[in-house]
């Protein structure tokens, strides 16, 4: 099993990273001094994939314990479903000694790491992420929360488990639009390390869709180092945080625009690109670097609805960013792999400049 340690002024945790692994949750509860009444809150389609083995890890375990199923998809992440897990911890009795256990994929662990953070104001979390996108970025690092009005993780905070764990078992069922997903975020690292690691993706993207089990773990390890350092460093995105949103500005604006019916992932891998293209335009990035850095992420089939976009419907809705500050649509940009600038404000000529770009890049990688 390997560990690697999220480090924070208050709230250090580590990360465990293995195949099998999962049968030790009791036993690593017992070892960390968690509360022992838990409520498991697990994605519908995990459950049915794992019920057997989720089941008998926990049938000795003497306390109090219950099961929360949640359907998929970032609709879930609503007032409306946060509500009804408040209600089900109130009807069961869980005290501020209570645990919450989140084993699913991104929209589990943003909405369960929320509902801990609020209820009783406070109560202790621990994440199994059980798809890549999640193992890599949304289980670690603390940010929760939900959607607002159309408007993505626009209410939420800053909440930290006390462990994450991740079974590579689960990944090996994950459907190829999942492992897409995933990619994204993982992309996005290949750009934030070393000329080494962009390679290395490039050549292994096609074994990572087999889900082969070495090159799996290596890029597990590799981001949750990256996201591990990048957090302990920076915990509330005050500074060298801002990195972890290389594309996002640019992605979330197109999720919300297809009112989420694309994966995040996805969505991450079209955003990568116009920052690529974006930073370009503004000179800050060359044109032989630009070719270069667009065969990672056009190795990967995007939806044909990420084309044509409305680029006024596109611009208004990164000015309701929350990464935004005095009214400007902030970005995060680069000049080389590893070598990231924070904050670049830009034009609106510039971005419609991008959004077409995007399209021509797009539509000639078919």
């Amino acid at each position: 099993m390997n560990k690697i340690v999220v480090s924070l002024k208050e709230s250090s945790y580590p990360i465990l990273i293995g195949e099998n692994i999962f049968a030790k949750v009791p036993e690593l509860i017992n070892k960390f001094k968690l509360n022992k009444n838990f409520l498991i809150i697990i994605d519908k389609n995990v459950y049915a994939f794992h019920d057997k083995s989720i089941n008998q890890s926990f049938k000795n375990f003497n306390y109090k314990k219950n099961l929360y199923i949640l359907n998929t998809g970032e609709k879930t992440k609503s007032y409306l479903e946060l509500n009804k897990i408040y209600s089900f911890l109130l009807k069961n009795n869980y005290g501020r000694d209570s645990l919450i256990i989140s084993i699913g994929g991104g929209v589990t662990g943003d909405l369960s790491g929320y509902a801990a953070a609020t209820y009783m104001r406070g109560i202790q979390i621990i994440h199994i992420p059980t798809t890549l996108l999640a193992a890599v970025d949304s289980s670690i690092g603390g940010k929760t929360g939900i959607n607002f009005e159309k408007k993505k993780n626009m209410i939420g905070s800053f909440y930290q488990p006390k462990f994450v764990l991740i079974d590579t078992n689960f990944l090996k069922t994950l459907p190829k639009p999942e492992i897409t997903s995933g990619l994204g975020e993982v992309i996005k690292y290949a750009f934030l390390s070393d000329e080494y690691f962009f390679k290395y993706m490039k050549d292994n993207l096609k074994k990572l869709f087999l889900l082969d089990e070495k090159i799996l773990l290596k890029i597990i390890l590799v981001s949750d180092k990256i996201k591990a350092g990048v957090v302990s460093q920076d915990e509330k995105e005050s500074g060298l945080r801002k990195i972890l949103n290389l594309g996002h500005t640019f992605a979330h604006a197109f999720e919300t625009e297809l009112n989420f019916s694309i994966k995040h992932g996805e969505a991450v891998i079209a955003g990568i690109i116009c920052a690529l293209v974006l930073s370009n335009r503004l000179g800050l990035l060359s044109s032989e670097d630009l070719n270069n850095y667009l065969t990672l992420p056009l190795m990967v089939k995007l939806p044909k609805k990420l084309h044509g976009l409305d680029k006024n419907n596109l611009y208004n809705i990164m000015l309701h960013d929350k990464k935004n500050k005095g009214g400007k649509i902030k970005f995060v940009l680069l000049s080389k792999i590893g070598k990231i600038l924070l904050d670049v404000e830009v034009d609106k000529k510039d971005l419609f400049y991008t959004f077409n770009e995007m399209g021509k890049i797009l539509f000639s990688s078919k």
